[in-house]
Order: structure tokens, then C-alpha cells, then sequence
């Protein structure tokens, strides 16, 4: 597949459109609903890419000050459906180019954006979340690893990881999923990516 196919809009409006989302959660996932109950501490949460936006709710519900994106029209729709009211959370643009106007953010929420994007945007997605996150932040949520033949979804390789995140963060926990969709399933890590600090 030509990788440019995935970072546009269209591809991935069509697929919400015709009911092809086998990615879609359908809920909360264990480990985020585990972590929402031992995080002592709220703030602010950016969840990029935040499709039908679950876990919009789940921050909201948890007391956290809830902002997600996503620059495709159809995910939209469907966070409308899912969401209600609570869609006034959910701006309509691109991650990698909103003017956040100097928010920064205490959490950032990954599940499914990462391995939506191919390997040449990693760097990117590794820097923005840098960029948008406050000292000692962190980047939690669930990533994707191991192989795929006919990407998207673009899994982390072994080791790739620490290449990607190692100069910018720490990784303070990871464990493996118990609820993984069947697309998913063996490949997912819930892991917490503690900003570094810069002396």
C-alpha cells in the first residue's frame, strides 16, 4: 500500500462511512480503566486520532479536562453518535498541525494513532508529543507491536521504541493486554512514556 494512503482523511472517512472499523474498540479498554483508578492525579489529556471517542467519556467521567482531535470527517460523525453533548471536547483538525496555542498538556492518550501512521511520520508523532506536553508529562496508552504484512496498522518492531521515544522519554511501565481486539490480538502493550527532563 502506498504509505501516503493512510495519512489522508479520505481513507480513513470511507472506512467509518461504510462500517469498515475493525479497530473500533467499542468501549473502554481494561488497562485504561486500570489506570484511570490508580492516577491519584488529574488535569489536562490530549487524545490524538480520537476516532468514536470511548475514551473522551472516560477522562471526562474520571475528572480529567478532556481535548481529542481528529482530522477525519467520518470520525467525527461518529464521535457525535457516541458522545453527545461531551463532542464540544473534540476538535476537527490535524494533530500535526492544529494551533494548540500554547496549551500544553499534563497526559497524552495513544491507542490506534501511532500504528495508523507509517514509519516515515513516527519522528514526527515523537516530537509533537514532546512539543505538547508539559515537563515530566507523559504519553500513556496502548501501543501496537510485531508485524503486518499489509499495513495499516504499522506495528513497532522490537527495539523500536526505544530508538523512537528513548531521547525525549522514559518508559516507566508496560505490560501486556488482556482485551485486544482479534486484528490485535498479541501485539498490544499498555505502556506510561514519562517525559524527560532536559537540564
Amino acid at each position: 500500500m502506498n504509505e501516503q494512503i493512510s495519512t489522508s482523511p479520505d481513507f480513513w472517512t470511507k472506512r467509518y462511512v461504510s462500517g469498515k472499523t475493525p479497530w473500533d474498540f467499542h468501549g473502554v479498554p481494561a488497562a485504561l480503566k486500570s489506570f484511570l483508578a490508580r492516577t491519584s492525579s488529574r488535569g489536562t489529556v490530549l487524545i490524538p486520532g480520537c476516532g468514536s471517542g470511548y475514551e473522551v467519556q472516560a477522562f471526562h467521567e474520571a475528572g480529567f479536562e478532556v481535548t481529542a482531535i481528529d482530522f477525519s470527517a467520518g470520525a467525527i460523525d461518529q464521535a457525535k453518535a457516541v458522545l453527545g453533548s461531551l463532542v464540544k471536547k473534540v476538535l476537527f483538525g490535524d494533530f500535526f498541525t492544529f494551533d494548540f496555542e500554547q496549551r500544553r498538556f499534563d497526559l497524552i492518550y495513544e491507542r490506534t494513532f501511532l500504528c495508523s501512521l507509517p514509519p516515515t511520520r513516527w519522528p514526527d508523532y515523537a516530537q509533537r508529543m514532546a512539543e505538547l506536553l508539559v515537563p515530566a508529562g507523559r504519553l500513556v496508552g496502548i501501543f501496537l507491536y510485531g508485524c503486518e504484512s499489509e499495513p495499516p496498522p504499522y506495528p513497532l518492531a522490537k527495539n523500536e521504541a526505544d530508538k523512537l521515544f528513548g531521547k525525549k522519554f522514559r518508559l516507566t511501565r508496560s505490560e501486556s493486554v488482556a482485551d485486544s481486539l482479534p486484528i490485535f490480538k498479541g501485539m498490544e502493550k499498555w505502556q506510561e512514556w514519562t517525559k524527560a527532563q532536559i537540564n
